[in-house]
């Protein structure tokens, strides 16, 4: 699906991604963890094509620089960190979601409306659809904006830190739709994590950035069974069981 190969970018003459390499697997949760500073919004940006970088990301095996900005978009939808609250309804945001399908100036079609309307009832969101973004609360506010992406109909989702701002209810909720996403919706995702717990719970596999390299790519168990998560970040790993499932939590 996505192919990052060799990626280096930085700011200036400061380099944070140093010959990045890994895969993403179509339909699976990828999440991206590691320390602050290690590049995680970097890669999303260089992704984003927001900055200058050299190396190669491949979507389906055509280097994303060569595309057409409109055709990148139809393609992989990218959600940063910061959101604002424009005072613009939720529907109205969601509409945005179909810019890359709509030239200048060419009013929604039938096609449109209906892809808007699907995004939010799949954030069953249809309830606040006439409401203003900015009186939302947080965690509506990311509901809104995911279904705005939802709406961009795109295989690859890439969303950076998109719980920061979320309280633990609403965190787990937020994640159990991402997990709904790649199973009902087919989607594959790439989501940068700083919640470790959650991020070993709800993906599949796990990108673990350490000093701008990558220090591990592959599954959720192998990662767990290297103990890589504790050697970045010099944490202790616990494991315990309630009602059948697993659960595993890193103390200092």
């Amino acid at each position: 699906m996505l192919e990052v190969k060799n990626l280096c970018a930085g700011f200036g003459a400061h380099q944070v991604l140093k010959n990045v390499s890994f895969s993403l697997t179509p339909h699976k949760l990828t999440a991206v963890v590691g320390k602050n500073g290690c590049g995680k919004s970097t890669l999303c940006a260089a992704i984003g094509q927001q900055l200058h970088y050299t190396g190669e990301i491949l979507f389906r095996g055509q280097n994303i620089t060569l595309m057409h900005p409109s055709e990148r978009a139809k393609a992989i939808s990218i959600l940063p960190q910061m959101l604002t609250s424009p005072r613009i309804t939720v529907q109205e945001l969601v509409m945005f979601g179909r810019a890359p399908y709509l030239d200048f100036g060419k009013r929604p079609q039938k096609q449109d409306t209906e892809a808007v309307a699907n995004a939010i009832s799949a954030m069953k969101l249809e309830h606040m659809a006439g409401r203003f973004v900015s009186s939302l609360s947080g965690g509506e506010r990311q509901r809104a904006y995911l279904a705005m992406i939802l709406a961009q109909e795109t295989r690859l989702i890439v969303l950076d830190e998109p719980t920061t701002y979320l309280d633990l209810a609403y965190e787990t909720s937020f994640l159990t739709t991402l997990s709904e996403l790649k199973t009902r919706h087919k989607k594959t995702l790439m989501v940068v994590m700083h919640n470790l717990s959650q991020a070993v719970r709800h993906a599949d596999n796990l990108v673990v950035l350490s000093g701008g390299a990558v220090a591990f790519s592959g599954s959720v168990d192998a990662c767990l069974e290297q103990r890589v998560l504790e050697d970045v970040f010099a944490i202790k790993k616990h494991i315990f069981y309630e009602d059948g499932q697993q659960f595993v939590v890193f103390t200092a």
